[in-house]
């Protein structure tokens, strides 16, 4: 009996064992796991002395252009927030921000002059958007596209009680948007289970659909940045595909912790517009996050270098890992620079992220 004891617990305690190193292997353990997916891990790819790096801010004078803050994600009582459109506009307004999608879903809460305040008047860009969300959900900008019999959403209950969605695919609403010269962007990717093929087929195939939502509402789908990553990995360096930070705030609570901040050299729409669809801007999690001063390529040197305030460290990443730390990265040098670059600044209380850099082995004509 004692010899029988004995044994199930020696199986009792290699069971907790096994459990043990399963929950390590999944979930990690030391120091941080970085959110993006480990693509092709265990593949070495040697440096490589002939190429050069495409900066998407090569056009942005850093000393005189503006930095301008964004939320383009922004929901009111029209859909499923809790307050009004007005209080809403005030809320940023007080918090210094110089652009502001309200993207209500299924809803164009605009323009602004219809609840009572004046973009003009406060020095804001007031962007018309919503939020399609009869589909994955969808920022659709510079245009006032809904689908037809689409869901309406109750204020602090979301969807409940919206009714079915309507029969329509992600094909037909990033269409839609083109026809009608607006610009999509898919929001929080982390949210569902759709493969990097799934998405990179409509960014091959539509020109107006520049970006992903990587940061969305406090950081709630971190899985996002793994996604962009695993999209960029299958697209670069011939379709870039720009990040971006949003706070999809509901309430008070939301605001101010995701962010983007445009470089130009005018507060106006037309600029606004092009940066967007240029990538000249980068994106921020975390109220605390650094401010970038300059980004320099040296492709005669092999080098990028970045300037921030109040920053801790700078990592690079290619492919999802990364591959590199420090201000300065000697992208000839190092090894595993695969189609992309892209850096995350981080500061004592958040994280910048830079667009990505295309990685061309020859210089292109």
């Amino acid at each position: 009996m004692a010899l029988s004891t004995n044994k199930n617990k020696i199986v009792g305690l290699v069971v907790i064992v096994l459990l043990i190193i399963a929950v390590f292997i999944v979930f990690g353990g030391g120091e941080e796991v970085h959110e993006a997916s480990r693509i092709e891990e265990g593949v070495f790819i040697e440096p490589r002395d002939d190429i050069i790096i495409e900066n998407p801010y090569e056009d942005v004078n850093w000393e005189s252009y503006g930095q301008h803050k964004a939320n383009l994600h922004t929901h009111t009582r029209k859909s499923d927030g809790i307050y009004s459109v007005g209080r809403m506009i005030d809320e940023y307004y007080e918090r210094e921000y110089d652009i502001l999608a309200i993207a209500d879903h299924n809803e164009v809460s605009w323009p602004w002059e219809n609840f009572n305040r004046d973009a003009e008047e406060l020095g804001m860009l007031d962007i018309k958007a919503n939020e399609i969300s009869d589909t994955h959900h969808i920022g659709s900008y510079f245009n006032d596209y809904n689908i037809e019999d689409a869901r309406n959403y109750i204020p602090v209950l979301a969807s409940t009680f919206a009714g079915e969605p309507a029969d329509i695919s992600e094909e037909e609403v990033i269409r839609e948007i083109g026809n009608r010269d607006g610009l999509a962007v898919f929001f929080h990717p982390g949210r569902y289970d759709d493969t990097a093929g799934y998405y990179a087929q409509f960014y091959k195939k539509y020109d107006h659909l520049v970006g992903m939502e990587v940061v969305n509402q406090l950081d709630r789908y971190p899985q996002d940045r793994a996604k962009w990553d695993n999209v960029l990995t299958m697209l670069m360096p011939d379709r870039p595909v720009w990040g971006f930070s949003n706070d999809d705030s509901h309430r008070i609570g939301h605001i101010g912790h995701c962010y983007n901040v445009f470089l130009l050299s005018d507060l106006k729409e037309n600029e606004f517009r092009d940066a967007m669809k240029t990538g000249q801007f980068y994106f921020a999690n975390g109220k605390g996050s650094p401010k970038l001063n300059e980004i320099e390529v040296d492709n005669d040197e092999g080098k990028v270098k970045i300037e921030a305030e109040e920053k801790e460290r700078v990592k690079w990443f290619s492919n999802g890992v990364i591959i590199a730390e420090g201000e300065t990265f000697n992208f000839r040098e190092s090894a595993n620079v695969g189609s992309y670059i892209r850096a995350e600044i981080k500061g004592e209380e958040g994280v910048a992220y830079t667009q990505p850099f295309a990685v061309w082995e020859e210089e292109k004509e």
